[in-house]
């Protein structure tokens, strides 16, 4: 490949934000009415200054500002009209309402998601319709949002957001997000993934308890995995057979019950499968409405649910989930969007690429070149080599500072 090939005539930062489409996005500002009384810092103007955030790791509103001069021309370049100063900035993260970083997220979401999925070998096809469901709290540095627990003997306490998040496994990226305070409970997510298609599997902790879903799911063929909570009443209907291959993967008792009060009208009929992991030493109850699969890959399933755990560590960790730059709770949630917005542009890139890349690995090279007029998949294949960046000839004369002696004569 040659040199030229490799040179791009848009920035990393600008050929990462050519996957939200702009149609979309005029679209959206229009039916929200996102830019109504604002003259010149308008939404994309907004959405670009999040995502460079984003990307750059910046935490704070003047890092912001002053990296974004410095790269003025090149912004301008991308079709960015205006840049932000600090209080510019900090009264549009207050104003400009949240719900429209939202539905970029979801409609870049929409477009990009066909690049996501990934193969699976034969015999673990049925991974394919997992879907998982879990949650995790930020703590924020003042009580802005509402947070579990009680306060501290001196009376201060601090506030946290949860993100409440559903994904694919094969995508391993959030197709359904929820913002809440992080007092409120796990269940109250669940009617976002009320509807899922036939033959899915939704895989959750036992924090998400609700019986009349459980019965939905199964009356619309929705399977679902999850850990029996401490607090269920159990009525046991049939002892069923464990083979002695079972019980050499770990798989020690599997019932049928029912779960619910006695004066309560609908019970919930599930399996119960109890199960030893060695490499924990531990003993786990799972619950099921699916009756025909081995007990055994039901905890298979329900270890898959770990991979959530992964993305959680994989925005804390690449993102800027620490530090928050505004001090209010639309400031905040418009900086999440934003985040995971751009978690889903590297993602995406990552897909492409033909040899695996670690998303750290990914996330690290766009911070450090987010500015390089270089094409993304050579960023990405060529670290190391300088061929693939475009260094001017500078034809600058070179001057020597002398203190107090005269110049040397060659």
């Amino acid at each position: 490949m040659s040199k030229d090939n490799k040179i791009s005539s848009s920035s990393v930062f600008g050929q990462l934000n050519s996957f939200i489409p702009k149609d979309t996005l005029r679209k959206l500002i229009a039916e929200t009415g996102s830019d109504r009384y604002c003259k010149k810092f308008k939404t994309l103007d907004h959405l670009y200054t999040m995502l460079f955030a984003a990307f750059t790791k910046c935490s704070a509103l003047r890092e912001i500002v002053s990296a974004m001069v410095g790269f003025a021309p090149k912004l301008y370049q991308m079709g960015m009209n205006h840049l932000p100063r600090r209080n510019t900035l900090a009264e549009a993260n207050a104003r400009r309402d949240s719900v429209v970083f939202e539905q970029i997220y979801q409609q870049t979401y929409k477009r990009l998601r066909h690049f996501l999925p990934d193969s699976y070998p034969k015999n673990q096809q049925w991974m394919k319709k997992l879907f998982l469901v879990d949650s995790t709290t930020i703590t924020l540095f003042k009580n802005i949002l509402k947070s579990a627990g009680n306060a501290k003997a001196n009376g201060k306490k601090k506030g946290g957001i949860k993100i409440h998040v559903g994904l694919h496994l094969q995508e391993s990226v959030p197709s359904l997000v929820c913002l809440t305070a992080s007092a409120a409970q796990d269940r109250a997510f669940m009617p976002k993934f009320r509807n899922m298609e036939s033959g899915t599997v939704l895989v959750f902790d036992k924090a998400y308890v609700n019986y009349t879903l459980y019965n939905h799911w199964t009356k619309t063929g929705v399977f679902f995995v999850s850990r029996l909570h401490g607090q269920s009443k159990v009525s046991v209907t049939q002892e069923r057979t464990v083979s002695l291959e079972q019980q050499t993967e770990g798989v020690y008792r599997d019932q049928l019950i029912e779960l619910g009060h006695s004066c309560q009208k609908e019970k919930v009929k599930v399996r119960l499968i109890y199960y030893y992991s060695k490499e924990k030493n531990l003993a786990l109850k799972f619950i099921t409405n699916d009756l025909e699969r081995e007990p055994s890959q039901i905890a298979q399933i329900y270890a898959q649910r770990w991979q959530i755990e992964v993305l959680f560590k994989r925005l804390k960790q690449n993102l800027q989930f620490a530090d928050f730059i505004g001090d209010n709770e639309n400031a905040i949630r418009i900086q999440i969007w934003c985040n995971l917005l751009a978690d889903l542009l590297i993602t995406v890139i990552r897909k492409g690429m033909k040899r695996k890349i670690a998303h750290s690995t990914a996330a690290s090279m766009v911070r450090l070149h987010i500015f390089s007029f270089v094409k993304i998949r050579e960023l990405f294949l060529q670290t190391a080599n300088a061929k693939i960046f475009h260094h001017p000839v500078l034809q600058e004369s070179q001057t020597t500072l002398y203190f107090g002696h005269s110049p040397p004569h060659y």
